[in-house]
């Protein structure tokens, strides 16, 4: 029965998904008590409104937490909802959870669509290429969190594209963060800081300097969704194996202040 209930939701969300790019990870809780499970949702839309998503196996190709720079899988059901529930057994203080989807193909609906998300995120885009294109996508996100303790350290680097924290967003009022890609600075890059309380919602540009890193406010209470995105031409071999003419990865980073 649980099957056949994730089965229909996961028809109903995919059925809006095409055009709501980004996907973030969502917990319940960001300061977490001894004894405590971590539950996070696996969200996708726009501006930090979005639908919840079960746990997919064919849709996860990581999924693992770090604490104190030891890496320990994350083994979940498939159909689990919400999709990352995970008990701490562990020394306290910051951890980080990991997510990285596996590639998907989306051909957007109307080009109008594929140029705000180019837009948005300052992407290089030859104009005069009217044809609405198909496009490989990958998404790579993590959550900071706090588990019976406050000892901060900033990750490794564990992921082909990652934002990391370079400070403890949760103790200063500016968040310091640097992002690499393959291995290399996100330098001279734009990337978008969500933000969302019982207030309201905001959304704020920033770029990278030459050192890949970037100063964020972080001084109210909420939830912020930090968002980068690489897209890249693919060349002639690349588009006949997977029918597509672009490929975009996209780096997220979410944490909640109080």
């Amino acid at each position: 029965m649980k099957l056949i209930l994730v089965f229909l939701i996961f028809l109903f969300l995919n059925a809006n998904k095409l055009d709501s790019h980004e996907l973030w990870l969502e917990a319940e809780e960001y300061l977490i008590k001894k004894n405590n499970k971590l539950i996070v949702n696996i969200k996708v839309g726009e501006n930090l409104s979005g639908e919840k998503y079960p746990y997919l196996s064919h849709e996860t190709e990581k999924l693992f937490i770090e604490n104190n720079f030891q890496i320990k899988n994350v083994e979940q059901i498939n159909g689990d909802y919400p999709a990352i529930q995970q008990s701490l057994h562990s020394k306290g203080g910051v951890q980080y959870l990991y997510y990285q989807s596996n590639k998907e193909t989306i051909k957007y609906t109307d080009f109008k669509t594929f140029l705000k998300f180019i837009e948005d995120y300052n992407l290089s885009y030859n104009y005069k290429d009217k044809i609405i294109p198909k496009e490989i996508y990958q998404r790579f996100s993590k959550i900071i969190f706090k588990y019976d303790g406050n000892k901060f350290y900033p990750s490794r680097n564990n992921l082909d594209f990652e934002i990391i924290n370079l400070n403890d967003p949760y103790k200063y009022d500016e968040s310091k963060i640097k992002i690499i890609l393959d291995g290399k600075l996100f330098a001279k890059k734009s990337f978008i800081v969500f933000f969302k309380n019982s207030n309201g919602f905001k959304k704020k540009y920033y770029k990278t300097n030459i050192k890949g890193i970037a100063k964020i406010d972080t001084k109210k209470g909420g939830l912020y969704l930090i968002s980068a995105v690489d897209l890249k031409t693919l060349n002639l071999i690349d588009r006949l194996k997977y029918n597509a003419n672009f490929f975009s990865r996209w780096a997220s980073l979410t944490f909640k202040k109080h």
